[in-house]
Parts: C-alpha cells; sequence; structure tokens
C-alpha cells in the first residue's frame, strides 16, 4: 500500500509539473516562434515572456521547478561568455564614465517615479519609494515586507516593469535604430575539439554556484559567463552552444519572467495597470535621457548604455544584450554594480526619505 501511494504521489507530481511548466514552455515556444516569425528583436524570450504572461493573467498556474532557474542562469551565463572578444577588453577603458553615471541615474529614477506614484496615481510615499526602485527585486521585497509599504502593489509594479522591459526595450532599440534587428547567432569560433563541451560545462557550473554561495549577484549567470568568456576569450574553447539549447533557454527565461504573474488576478491588473505603465514610462524616460548624456562624454553607442542602465534584473538585462549584439559583459557589469550599490545604500536611504516611522 505505501509504494502504492508513493506512486501515486509521483503520478502527481508528474501531472502538475506537465500544468504547471512544461505546458507554459509549450505555450512559450509557440509566442517565441510568433516573434521570431514576425521577424521581432529577442524574439523567443520576449515572445515567450508575452504568451505565458496572458496565459498566467487568464488562470494558468506557471511554477518553476526549483532546480531549473540555477540550470538556466549558468546555461545563458555560458552562452553570453561566448560573446566576449579582445576588443571587449579594450572598450572597458570607457567603463568609469558610465559606472559614474549611476551615481546620478539611480537617485534620479526614484525621484522622478516616486513623484509620479505619489501625486498622480495616489500611493503612499512608503508603497511608491519601494516601488521606485530599479532592479534588485528580491531584496527591494524583503525591505518591503518590514515597511508600511503596500507589497502587493510594490510587486506588481516592479514585475511590470520587468516584462515591459523585456517585452518592449528590444523592439523600441531597433525602431530607433539603436540595437540590432534580428536575434543574434550564437559565436561560432572554430570546430569543436572532444574536450571543449564537458571543459565549457565544468568551469561555467563551478564558477557559477560558486559566486552563487558567495552572494554575488546574479552569481550563476556572472560566473558562467566568465567561465565562458575566459575560455572563448583565451582559445582553450572553440565551441558555441548549440543553437536549439540557447532558443530553449531564451524560452524558460521568459517562462521564469512571466511566473511573477502567477495569482495575479485581472481585476488586481486593471487596478495597476495605469501606475505601472506610467512608472515603467518616467523611469524608461529618466534612463534614456542619462544614458544619452554619458554615451556621448563616455564615446559609447546609446543603446548599449540604455541597456546598462535600464531597471530591470542583472540576468534579463545582459541576455537581451547578448542577443542584441550590445557587449554582455559591459551591460552585466553595470546592473552589478548598481545592484551592489542598492543594497549597500536602501536601507539608510529609507531611513533618509521615509523616516524610522516607516517601519513595521
Amino acid at each position: 500500500m505505501r509504494q502504492r501511494g508513493h506512486s501515486m504521489m509521483t503520478r502527481g507530481d508528474l501531472l502538475r509539473l506537465i500544468k504547471t511548466f512544461m505546458l507554459p514552455c509549450l505555450i512559450g515556444a509557440a509566442g517565441g516562434f510568433a516573434f521570431d516569425r514576425l521577424g521581432l528583436p529577442a524574439a523567443w524570450m520576449s515572445g515567450s515572456l508575452v504568451a505565458v504572461s496572458i496565459a498566467a493573467f487568464a488562470g494558468l498556474n506557471v511554477r518553476v521547478p526549483e532546480p531549473v532557474s540555477p540550470a538556466i542562469f549558468l546555461l545563458l551565463g555560458t552562452v553570453m561568455g561566448q560573446a566576449v572578444t579582445p576588443e571587449t577588453l579594450r572598450l572597458a577603458l570607457s567603463w568609469p564614465i558610465s559606472m559614474g553615471g549611476l551615481v546620478v541615474l539611480v537617485p534620479a529614477i526614484i525621484g522622478a517615479i516616486v513623484v509620479y506614484l505619489t501625486r498622480v496615481e495616489g500611493f503612499d510615499r512608503s508603497t511608491a519609494f519601494y516601488a521606485s526602485i530599479p532592479g534588485a527585486m528580491n531584496y527591494v521585497m524583503a525591505l518591503t515586507i518590514g515597511s508600511k509599504a503596500d507589497a502587493r502593489s510594490v510587486v506588481v509594479v516592479q514585475s511590470f516593469r520587468l516584462v515591459l522591459l523585456v517585452a518592449a526595450l528590444p523592439s523600441f532599440l531597433a525602431l530607433a535604430g539603436l540595437g540590432a534587428a534580428a536575434p543574434k547567432a550564437a559565436v561560432a569560433t572554430g570546430s569543436a575539439a572532444w574536450f571543449d563541451y564537458p571543459l565549457m560545462a565544468l568551469l561555467a557550473v563551478s564558477c557559477g554556484l560558486g559566486m552563487e554561495r558567495l552572494g554575488v549577484p546574479g552569481g550563476a549567470t556572472v560566473g558562467a559567463m566568465l567561465a565562458s568568456a575566459v575560455l572563448h576569450g583565451t582559445g582553450l574553447v572553440t565551441a558555441a552552444v548549440p543553437q536549439p539549447l540557447v532558443l530553449a533557454g531564451f524560452i524558460v527565461m521568459g517562462v521564469l519572467i512571466a511566473a511573477r504573474f502567477a495569482g495575479t488576478s485581472l481585476v488586481e491588473l486593471r487596478q495597476m495597470l495605469r501606475p505601472s505603465i506610467g512608472a515603467f514610462l518616467v523611469g524608461t524616460g529618466v534612463t534614456v535621457g542619462v544614458a544619452a548624456v554619458v554615451a556621448g562624454l563616455a564615446g559609447l553607442p546609446v543603446g548599449k548604455v540604455i541597456l546598462a542602465y535600464a531597471p530591470g534584473g542583472i540576468e534579463a538585462m545582459a541576455i537581451l544584450a547578448f542577443v542584441l549584439d550590445m557587449d554582455p559583459a559591459f551591460v552585466g557589469a553595470h546592473h552589478i554594480v548598481r545592484f551592489v550599490g542598492i543594497a549597500v545604500l536602501l536601507p539608510l536611504a529609507a531611513r533618509l526619505v521615509l523616516g524610522a516611522a516607516d517601519r513595521t
């Protein structure tokens, strides 16, 4: 009887996996294929994201199994590392100027969104403040829960921003002539040796998981990207991750982002739609303005700086940079610095802006 019960539980787990993960992945693949046929940039990730988000709002339960997220981050980090070239290292000399721009950008985004949400949308100051923080969502939510802010409003506004960035930013950059108009093919530098894939997998997983244990923001992605960049940059490895595996990674990444909306009703969506889109537009406007100035001062492409400054997660923005052929190492480095700055200074900023009375 015990064995039979265990078997029944296993079948139940399998059914849940099919309904909550495999079905969303199929929907994401269909969305990615449709976007690809339409010739949209970053098609497989943004198409997957849009299709699965619509399904989630329609009531589909989307749940990504725990081991999947780090595996996808390791895979896509390895893919991004393939794009690193000696030219990347040369251009790193211009990074201090663009890094300095973050000192202006982050307070400007927060201030502009807080003003919009409080004066136009009627948010209380605490909720507006935490909803305005550009990126670092998990950390922001941890602080939000310990404050007087409306955590549900914060998570919806923050999630919408990431979804809109991934879905809309590639097309905006392409239409403005600031980015690639089509998905970037995986970099292939030569025929693969028998040891290329085992070596790449071993070092990418080791470095990625090591960075995770050290608490580095986006550690799995960053570590795998660094390992892959060293291997490809030095010529030790010439193989590229097979394109079908890359596309599968993009599709699941779209599902991962869309899963943020699991459990959000259409009523909640309607209530939060205008403030979420408004906050996104305000933040994006500030980002584009500051990025244009910094790009001019540093002699960098405007589109690349916009992606480096875009208020989204490290993994999603670095992946977009790879797909749009915009130096994922540059973009990822800036998002790491922004995350660390927010992690260190946010508690102090919250106390200065909101006061001690904000704590619950």
